[in-house]
C-alpha cells in the first residue's frame, strides 16, 4: 500500500512555481482555485491551447489513454482477453478510421488556422507526456506500459467516441423489434413496443437544459441551467477549465483529449446542451449470395465485401488474434450492440450493415464550431458556430447579457427515402438508402418566445414542422413535463429555484402510472394482508428521495410487473438486456390487448406486488424502515480497476445513498438486471446568472484530477451527492480571492 501510494504521488504535477517549456511563445499564467479549476491566461490562442493540452495530460492522461484505446479497439493489449469483445466491436465500427481520414484531410494544409490550433493542443499534451515518462500515473505502472505520443488522430478519436455515445441508443431497438416480430408476429410485436411510442429509451444519454428571460428572472437578467446525464465515470468525463487569451474568454467543461470549452459561458453568452435523441443510425439487412458468403446483393448485382483483417494484440497471448472485418456500400457489417455499460452480440439471424450519420463527417468542423461558440458575442455569431456542428444533433440552449434566450438544434439529421428508422430495412436496393443529410436551415430554431423561457429534457416531436424526421421512437416525456410545470409555477425564478429544479426528485411517471396500477389492484378480493403495502403506495408523495419507502415499493412493484408481463412472451436474457433502458411502456402494455381482461391485469398486479414484498423482505428484512430507497439505490464513483481487484476499491468513493431514477429531473439511472447501483446521472451541473458571471455555480461528480490520492481526485463527489455547488469564478479578482496556487509556464 505504501509503495502504491508513493508511485501515485510521484505522478502529481506541479501546480505552482515556474516551469520552463519548449514550444511556447510567451508566459502563460495558470491560476488554480480552491476547487482545482485551472484559469489559464495566455497572450495568444496557440499558447492557450498548448497549455490546455499540457494541463489535460497532467491530470487526465490515463483517461485520455483509455479513450483512444477504446475507440481503436486496443484495450486487449493492456488488459487481456476480458476486453476482446469490446475490441472486436470497435474494430467493426471503424471509428478509428473516421479519425484517420479526418486527420489526413486536415494535414493537407498545415498552415490553416484549424491545423495550427490542433497542433498547439497536441504539442502541449506531448510535452507533458515526455516530461512525465519516469513519473507516470499509477495505472501505467500497474499495467506496465508507457503511453505513445498523442496524435491528431487521437483527438479525433475522442470526438468520434462522444459522437458514437450520443448516437448508438437507437439501433438496438431495431434489433429488438426484429426479434419480437420473429418471436411474436408483427401485430403483437407492435403492441409490445409500438412505433412512434414514448418508450423509455436509453436514459444514460439524457439531459436537462433551460433558460428564462429577464422578465421571468428575479435578478433581472437571463438565468440558464444545464445538467447533461451521462455515464458516471472515475475520473469524471468533464474537466472544468477557464480559457483566456485576446479574443477568447470562456469557462466551463472541457473534454480531455480535445481543445476548447464544450459547455459553459464567455463574457457575453452562456449555453447548455441536451441530446435531441435524433435517430442517426439504421441497420440494413443484407442479402447474401447463397453460393458465395463473401458477396451481398445491391441494385441487382452481387458485390464483394471489402475485407480487412484486424490484428488484435492480447496481453498474455503469444500470438495476436486475426479478426476479419467486412464493409459494404451501406456501412460496416456489425455483430454487437451496446446497452448501458455492456456489449452484447446480436440475437437475430442474418448479416447487417450499419449506416451512421457521422461516417462521412469532417470532425474538425465540430471543433471549429465550438471554438466559434467560445468566442461568440451574440445570437448570430452563436448560430454561425452551430452551423459547423456535425455531431449527433444536440439541443443548444442559449442566453446572453442583452436579455436574449434561444433554443437551436445543432448537428446533422438523416433524410430518409424509405421508412422512419424504427425497424431494420432491406439493404439490397438503393431505394432504401438515405437521401442525404439535413441542412442547417432545416433545423429547429427559436429565439425569445413569448412565454419567456426555453427548455429541453430530450423529449422532442417526431417531426419538425418542415417534415424533417427526428426519430420514430422518442424518450418518455416525464422529465420534460415536470420541467415545464416547475418553470410555469412561478412568475419569476431565482438561482435558488434553479437549484431546486436541478435537484428535484418528483417522478411524473409514478404520478401517472401508480393510480392506474392501484385501480386494477383493488379489483382483487381479500387484500387485507396487503393493506399496509397499499397504504404506503397511496400515501406516497411521488418524491423518489433516498428516504422514501413507498417509492421503493413502487419501483420494485413496477419492475416485477414488467417481468411477469414479459416472461411469458420473450426470453429472459432479452428482458435482462433491455429492462435497464425499458423500451416496454408498462402503461401501454396494460392498455393493450396483450392482456385478455381487466381481471387478468388485476391478478397479475397482485402477484407482482406479492413478489415485490417478498423480495424486499428477503433482501432487506421485514422492517419497512430498512426499505428506504437509498438502501437499495446507491452510487459508487468506481475506478475501473476496482471491478477486477478488491484492493483497488481504495480508489473508489462511496457507496452513497441517493434518490431518483431515470425519470426524475435529478436522475439516478440503473440497470435492474444488475441491481440498483447508479450507472448514469448528472455528469455536470451549471447555473448561470448573467447579471454577474462570478455568481455562476456548478459541480462535477468526482474531482478535477484523475490521479488517485490527489487532493482533487474525489473532493467534489460528496458535494455532488448532497446537491451542493461550487462557484465558477470568472473575474480575475474573484479568482485571486480564492486562489490555491499559481503556475507560470515560461518559454525556453
Amino acid at each position: 500500500m505504501e509503495e502504491m501510494l508513493e508511485v501515485a504521488k510521484n505522478a502529481f504535477p506541479s501546480m505552482q512555481g515556474d516551469e520552463y517549456i519548449q514550444g511556447l511563445n510567451d508566459n502563460v499564467e495558470i491560476l488554480w482555485d480552491k476547487w482545482g479549476i485551472p484559469h489559464i491566461f495566455a497572450k495568444d490562442i496557440n499558447d492557450l491551447f498548448f497549455s490546455q493540452g499540457y494541463i489535460h495530460a497532467s491530470h487526465r492522461l490515463w483517461q485520455m489513454e483509455t479513450f483512444r484505446r477504446l475507440i481503436s479497439g486496443r484495450l486487449s493489449e493492456i488488459t487481456g482477453e476480458g476486453s476482446l469483445r469490446s475490441d472486436k466491436h470497435y474494430r467493426e465500427l471503424g471509428l478509428y478510421q473516421i479519425a484517420q481520414r479526418c486527420a489526413q484531410n486536415l494535414q493537407k494544409d498545415k498552415s490553416s488556422e484549424d491545423y495550427l490550433f490542433m497542433e498547439s493542443y497536441i504539442n502541449g499534451v506531448n510535452k507533458k507526456i515526455h516530461l512525465m515518462q519516469n513519473n507516470l500515473p499509477i495505472e501505467f505502472h500497474i499495467l506496465n506500459f508507457k503511453p505513445e505520443d498523442w496524435t491528431l488522430e487521437d483527438s479525433f478519436k475522442v470526438i468520434s467516441m462522444i459522437e458514437w455515445s450520443l448516437s448508438s441508443w437507437n439501433y438496438p431497438y431495431e434489433i429488438l423489434r426484429e426479434y419480437l416480430t420473429i418471436k411474436l408476429g408483427k401485430e403483437r410485436a407492435n403492441q409490445l413496443i409500438p412505433f412512434n411510442s414514448e418508450m423509455e429509451v436509453d436514459e444514460s444519454v439524457g439531459s436537462n437544459a433551460w433558460a428564462v428571460s429577464p422578465k421571468k428572472s428575479k435578478s433581472g437578467a437571463v438565468l440558464l441551467a444545464n445538467d447533461p446525464h451521462l455515464p458516471l465515470t472515475n475520473p469524471a468525463l468533464w474537466f472544468l477549465m477557464h480559457l483566456n487569451c485576446p479574443g477568447l474568454n470562456a469557462l466551463g467543461t472541457s473534454l480531455p483529449g480535445v481543445p476548447a470549452i464544450v459547455i459553459g459561458h464567455n463574457e457575453s453568452i452562456a449555453w447548455g446542451l441536451t441530446n435531441v435523441m435524433a435517430d442517426t443510425t439504421d441497420l440494413f439487412k443484407l442479402k447474401i449470395n447463397p453460393k458465395n458468403e463473401n458477396q451481398y446483393q445491391y441494385n441487382g448485382k452481387w458485390i464483394d465485401f471489402e475485407q480487412e483483417d484486424e490484428i488484435i494484440q492480447i496481453k498474455g497471448k503469444a500470438k495476436p488474434l486475426i479478426y476479419p472485418v467486412f464493409r459494404s456500400i451501406l456501412g460496416p457489417v456489425i455483430h454487437y450492440f451496446e446497452k448501458k455499460d455492456q456489449i452484447y452480440p446480436f440475437f437475430i439471424p442474418g448479416k447487417y450493415a450499419l449506416k451512421w450519420s457521422s461516417y462521412n463527417s469532417e470532425l474538425i468542423n465540430n471543433l471549429k464550431g465550438f471554438k466559434k461558440i467560445n468566442k461568440a458575442q451574440n445570437w448570430q455569431e452563436f448560430r454561425e458556430g452551430l452551423s459547423y456542428i456535425t455531431i449527433n444533433p444536440q439541443n443548444f440552449i442559449y442566453g446572453d447579457i442583452k436579455g436574449n434566450i434561444g433554443h437551436h438544434h445543432g448537428g446533422k439529421i438523416p433524410v430518409r427515402k424509405f421508412g422512419n428508422g424504427g425497424k431494420i430495412i432491406p439493404g439490397d436496393d438503393e431505394k432504401y438508402d438515405w437521401e442525404g443529410m439535413s441542412s442547417f436551415d432545416q433545423l429547429f430554431s427559436l429565439l425569445n418566445p413569448e412565454h419567456e423561457f426555453v427548455y429541453t429534457a430530450n423529449y422532442n416531436v417526431e417531426k419538425l414542422p418542415n417534415g424533417l424526421l427526428i426519430a420514430e421512437d422518442r424518450i418518455a416525456p416525464y422529465r420534460q413535463l415536470r420541467l415545464k410545470k416547475l418553470l410555469q409555477a412561478k412568475d419569476k425564478l431565482s438561482v435558488e429555484d434553479f437549484k431546486a429544479i436541478q435537484l428535484d426528485r418528483f417522478t411524473e411517471e409514478a404520478a401517472q402510472l401508480l393510480p392506474i396500477m392501484l385501480k386494477y389492484l383493488r379489483m382483487n378480493e381479500n387484500l387485507d394482508q396487503f393493506s399496509n403495502a397499499i397504504e404506503l403506495l397511496e400515501k406516497w408523495d411521488y418524491l423518489l428521495t433516498k428516504k422514501t419507502i413507498g417509492g421503493t415499493l413502487y419501483k420494485i412493484w413496477h419492475s416485477e410487473t414488467q417481468k411477469i408481463l414479459l416472461e411469458n412472451l420473450i426470453d429472459k436474457k432479452i428482458i435482462d438486456i433491455f429492462q435497464g433502458s425499458r423500451p416496454f411502456n408498462l402503461e401501454l402494455i396494460i392498455k393493450s390487448n396483450l392482456i385478455n381482461s381487466e381481471e387478468e391485469i388485476s391478478k397479475l398486479l397482485l402477484k407482482a406486488l406479492k413478489n415485490a414484498i417478498e423480495l424486499l423482505t428477503i433482501n432487506y428484512g421485514p422492517s419497512i424502515e430498512k426499505w428506504k430507497w437509498g438502501n437499495l439505490h446507491t452510487f459508487t464513483l468506481a475506478h475501473p480497476f476496482s471491478h477486477a481487484n478488491k484492493e483497488a476499491k481504495i480508489l473508489n468513493a462511496g457507496p452513497f445513498k441517493i434518490g431518483g431514477d431515470s425519470n426524475t429531473l435529478n436522475p439516478g439511472s440503473y440497470d435492474p438486471s444488475q441491481g440498483f447501483n447508479v450507472l448514469s446521472g448528472p455528469s455536470y451541473r451549471q447555473i448561470h446568472d448573467l447579471s454577474d458571471w462570478d455568481k455562476s455555480i456548478g459541480i462535477i461528480p468526482g474531482g478535477q484530477s484523475g490521479l488517485p490520492f490527489h487532493k482533487h481526485y474525489k473532493d467534489l463527489v460528496k458535494l455532488w451527492v448532497k446537491g451542493n455547488y461550487i462557484p465558477y469564478l470568472f473575474s480575475k479578482k474573484a479568482i485571486l480571492d480564492n486562489l490555491e496556487s499559481k503556475l507560470t509556464l515560461k518559454p525556453i
